[in-house]
């Protein structure tokens, strides 16, 4: 089992009608049938998928699917893409002006600072969403591994984020990398967590053991991003993934 994150850079003004078509192909049933082009050719619905409100990269829109095994996707998209469904679909979404200016696409793994004994059942999260990429020296991830369970979501739970999901980005582009996806109930919590994590006595501590036995920091940079769960999209508890591993 392995995760792939997709998420794409919308043209100005397109990232509405972006949404849709995701879930036209997605989720809808397919010219009034039950199934949706995605369940026709064995691609998972997505666990989660978002818009994105403040960041880097604006506007994106991404979402995550859980595959069984590679030989399930190597078989289920290429079939997809070479579909008349999806031809359909593109051609009339696109009306002429391609909907995605560029995308990136990540196989990611669970990393070992999720914590999952929470369980995996519940509503699913709404709020605001926030998705942390901590770009990691190489060889080093370890150590920020350590950092994030010890320090940084704990104190975010404090300040009442939610982790939702914290995975290792095994193929993609900038490696070494671990996302965080991060739960919060509006933008003022979010942005007074921000700050108190800033002046937190423990990130200071740590960030200095980093400097005495490592020599430099351990992080590259991190990479914030604030995103809105779409309707279709909203994760279950730690994205349904139980603390053994297996879905519920």
């Amino acid at each position: 089992m392995f995760f792939e994150y997709r998420w794409y850079e919308c043209a100005p003004g397109r990232l509405a009608e972006e949404i849709d078509r995701m879930e036209e192909v997605a989720i809808a049933g397919w010219k009034g049938g039950e199934e949706s082009v995605f369940d026709r050719y064995g691609i998972p619905r997505p666990i989660g998928a978002w818009s994105s409100v403040a960041g880097r990269r604006k506007p994106v829109f991404g979402y995550i699917l859980q595959w069984d095994s590679f030989a399930q996707r190597d078989t289920a998209f290429p079939a997809f893409w070479a579909g008349p469904e999806w031809a359909e679909v593109r051609d009339r979404t696109n009306a002429g002006f391609t909907l995605v200016d560029h995308f990136d696409n990540w196989v990611i793994g669970p990393n070992a600072a999720w914590d999952r004994s929470g369980g995996c059942e519940g509503e699913p999260i709404g709020g605001l969403h926030e998705m942390r990429i901590h770009h990691c020296m190489a060889g080093d991830g370890h150590h920020v591994t350590a950092y994030l369970a010890e320090i940084e979501h704990r104190q975010m739970e404090v300040m009442g984020g939610r982790v939702i999901g914290v995975f290792d980005v095994k193929i993609g582009p900038d490696i070494p990398a671990i996302v965080s996806f991060i739960g919060w109930p509006d933008y003022e919590t979010q942005q007074a967590a921000a700050r108190r994590l800033e002046l937190e006595p423990r990130v200071r501590e740590r960030r200095r053991q980093w400097r005495e036995e490592l020599g430099d920091s351990p992080i590259r940079h991190i990479e914030q991003t604030l995103l809105k769960p779409l309707d279709y999209g909203k994760p279950l508890p730690n994205f349904g993934l139980a603390a053994e591993g297996v879905a519920a």
